[in-house]
């Protein structure tokens, strides 16, 4: 009846769960990264759940292929694997329960992954042993033939990995990869059936059950609107225009779990984009300008508007954020190169030196960029500024209080490169969760703080002499210096993330 012989179609199935688990266990992390972030408590909490399940799920697959003989046992969870597979995207739109239940961000990310994955690696990982069961039929080469098993799940695991890295989740997206893996599932589960009258009901009930679910989750996925949705290789991402507090009639970009980027209709004092007049204080004639990090391309605009005869560049490792500014926030009306790939790869590969680097790739408290801010990473963009040339970057944190160690960190590690420096302070007070900016000199400090604070007032955007921390910053001397080989940075912002993660908006 079947073009394939029963042992291939046992090889088949092991390839196929080998596939489906790891195709599932990369959208997992693509699920989880727009309700709570992406950080390496995400992967770890992922990759570590979907093990204890197959873990599980091997060992109650292996009890249950020696109990039951009937035949139709393996179609049975082939086919409710397909279900618990399809109801993922589901259960990630209600996730209220798991988010109210704590701000530890380690804790969510362990939550989320149990809530979402667990049951369904346990039903996964089931198939093996019960597929061994079948497969083997002499003893004496049960070494071999589980051999074989295990090196054609793993081949299908390879597969999973790189179709789903560089092809599912750019070109169909992860919902759709999950639907599409779901009814793999399904359909593999149809070869191990004889069609009599029972096997033909569970195939009704399963094909009834997707479809309910497919239903609901059209539905549901209508709910929220935007300008512009899409799942590039590294983001989700989202336009949409607001009526914001303070910004007046705003266009937003989201990436996974943050509000990016903002185009706001008027100035705002909490806005750190609006720091672009500082640098003109520090260094003469500023003929090149690089900023780290796209977004919607709010301060590279702002640079090249104030510094007209500047060259600013933009390093960023997604390309498809070049077109989504261009389409929506007015990027093809500005002459700005846009480089493409990671920051450390294009600024150690090319001879050009800048006046101005500005590291904008820490705009979410998640998801840091821990490798680009590293005492290591400091002297490298050192190298890359001219004689007094700026570098600034970027974060979010506290100034103040119990939960500035982020901060402490950054900023103690930032002054062994730059030891001449003035920071920024966005937040309505010290102790809010806020942008900071750190801006270093490559040389002596061109003006005093104090007095730099007066040149501030008297030009534009005269609120930033308010926003310059005027007064000596001290720091804990125990703080971690982040280096290429220790930067606990989630451990450090977690205090952070603790307070400010009931308060953040869901777009």
């Amino acid at each position: 009846m079947f073009i394939l012989n029963k042992k291939n179609l046992y090889l088949l199935g092991s390839f196929i769960a080998g596939f489906s688990i790891m195709t599932v266990e990369l959208i997992s992390s693509r699920i989880v990264a727009p309700i709570i972030g992406s950080s390496v408590y995400t992967w770890t909490s992922v990759i570590g759940i979907t093990l204890l399940g197959l873990s599980i799920g091997s060992w109650f697959g292996g009890m249950l292929g020696d109990k039951i003989k009937n035949s139709i046992l393996l179609s049975y969870v082939f086919f409710v694997s397909a279900i618990l597979v399809s109801i993922i995207p589901t259960l990630a739109q209600n996730t209220k329960i798991i988010l109210n239940s704590s701000n530890s961000i380690l804790l969510l990310n362990l939550l989320m992954a149990s809530y979402l994955f667990f049951i369904p690696a346990i039903v996964i990982g089931m198939i093996q042993p019960i597929i061994l069961k079948k497969y083997a039929d002499n003893f004496s080469k049960i070494a071999t033939e589980y051999g074989l098993l295990s090196s054609v799940w793993s081949v299908g695991s390879v597969i999973g990995v790189f179709a789903t890295g560089f092809f599912f989740v750019s070109t169909i997206g992860s919902i759709e990869t999950i639907w599409a893996i779901a009814v793999v599932l399904a359909v593999t589960g149809l070869f191990f059936i004889k069609y009599q009258k029972s096997e033909i009901f569970i195939i009704m009930i399963t094909i009834l059950i997707m479809a309910s679910v497919f239903f609901i989750q059209s539905k549901t996925g209508t709910e929220k609107k935007s300008l512009f949705e899409k799942e590039t290789n590294y983001y989700k991402a989202k336009v949409a225009d607001m009526d914001l507090y303070g910004f007046g009639k705003s266009r937003l970009l989201f990436l996974d779990f943050d509000s990016h980027s903002i185009m706001p209709e008027k100035t705002n004092e909490y806005f750190y984009p609006e720091i672009y007049p500082v640098f003109s204080n520090l260094k003469k004639d500023i003929k090149d300008i690089l900023v780290i990090g796209a977004g919607a391309y709010t301060l590279p605009k702002y640079f090249k508007e104030y510094y007209k005869d500047a060259k600013v560049s933009v390093i960023d490792v997604d390309p498809e954020l070049k077109k989504i500014a261009e389409d929506y926030f007015d990027l093809n009306k500005y002459d700005i190169e846009t480089k493409v790939g990671d920051a450390k790869v294009i600024i150690n590969k090319e001879a050009q030196k800048y006046d101005v680097i500005f590291g904008d790739a820490y705009n979410s408290f998640i998801s840091v960029p821990w490798y680009l801010l590293t005492k290591e990473w400091n002297e490298e963009v050192k190298a890359k500024l001219t004689d007094g040339g700026v570098y600034a970057i970027n974060f979010i944190g506290e100034m103040k209080g119990e939960n500035a160690r982020f901060t402490e960190s950054v900023i103690n590690t930032f002054k062994i490169t730059f030891p001449n420096f003035y920071v920024f302070n966005f937040g309505a007070t010290t102790e809010s969760v806020q942008n900071i900016v750190i801006i270093g000199v490559k040389g002596d400090l061109p003006l005093m703080t104090d007095a730099l604070a007066k040149k501030l007032f008297s030009g534009e955007n005269s609120f930033l002499a308010h926003k310059l921390v005027t007064n000596d910053l001290k720091f804990s001397s125990s703080t971690v210096i982040l280096t290429n080989n220790f930067a606990p940075v989630e451990k450090l912002i977690d205090p952070v993330v603790r307070f400010y993660f009931s308060r953040k908006i869901v777009f």
